[in-house]
């Protein structure tokens, strides 16, 4: 499934390119009203109406145009939070001027390095953290919409600012190597393509985090 293949070789992969930071954060918002299967079987959509996440198309994206009842963006997601993506693509594009990227600005709040989880089962991964209410704030400071904590620590967790696989899952490690590019390990990489068919607590994890509905965020 997409979801598959979105834990497989997304999720906890440390994205430091604007855009990709962009659209996970813009899909992380959208858990107010989705789940991250639904989502990712639109996300052909969200990338075609969002201008791809460029935050400054974003940015200058006609509101009223958008929201429009039978537009292809109404049927994504309610008008409120579709005003949202546009208005916080607005202040992505004041937080790079401010910062030189966005990447930057984030990344900045855990020093640049991932955050690493270890958790061996399911019950034991947060929905959020004090981090994440630590950047929460900071982003509502800044005019951002819908970016409540556990919104935030769900972008968190896709974007690998926090590495939350468990650990043992064949994704764990290799997206902790994933963070540090000089770090090289064969024989991690061999366990790794052996693990792949057994992780069935990370599944589990897997289809936690895909029913996900943030309707409290």
């Amino acid at each position: 499934s997409c979801y598959v293949a979105f834990h497989d070789d997304e999720w906890g992969v440390p994205v430091h390119d604007d855009k990709k930071l962009v659209e996970l954060l813009c899909l992380s918002t959208a858990l107010a009203e989705l789940t991250w299967p639904a989502i990712l079987s639109k996300r052909h959509l969200f990338r075609e109406v969002f201008q791809e996440f460029d935050p400054i198309a974003v940015s200058k994206i006609n509101e009223k145009k958008t929201v429009t009842p039978g537009s292809s963006a109404s049927s994504l997601l309610s008008e409120l939070k579709l005003r949202g993506i546009i208005e916080n693509a607005r202040q992505i594009c004041k937080i790079i001027e401010e910062f030189g990227s966005f990447d930057k600005y984030i990344w900045g709040f855990v020093n640049h390095k991932p955050t690493i989880g270890q958790f061996r089962y399911p019950r034991q991964v947060p929905i959020k953290t004090s981090k994440a209410d630590v950047i929460s704030k900071d982003l509502v400071k800044r005019g951002f919409r819908g970016v409540g904590p556990t919104v935030v620590y769900s972008f968190m967790q896709v974007a690998g600012i926090t590495n939350d696989h468990l650990i043992s899952c064949f994704r764990f490690q290799e997206c902790i190597a994933a963070g540090e590019p000089n770090v090289k390990d064969d024989n991690f990489k061999a366990n790794a393509e052996g693990k792949r068919t057994g992780d069935a607590a990370d599944l589990g994890l897997a289809g936690a985090i895909g029913d996900l509905n943030l309707s409290t965020e």
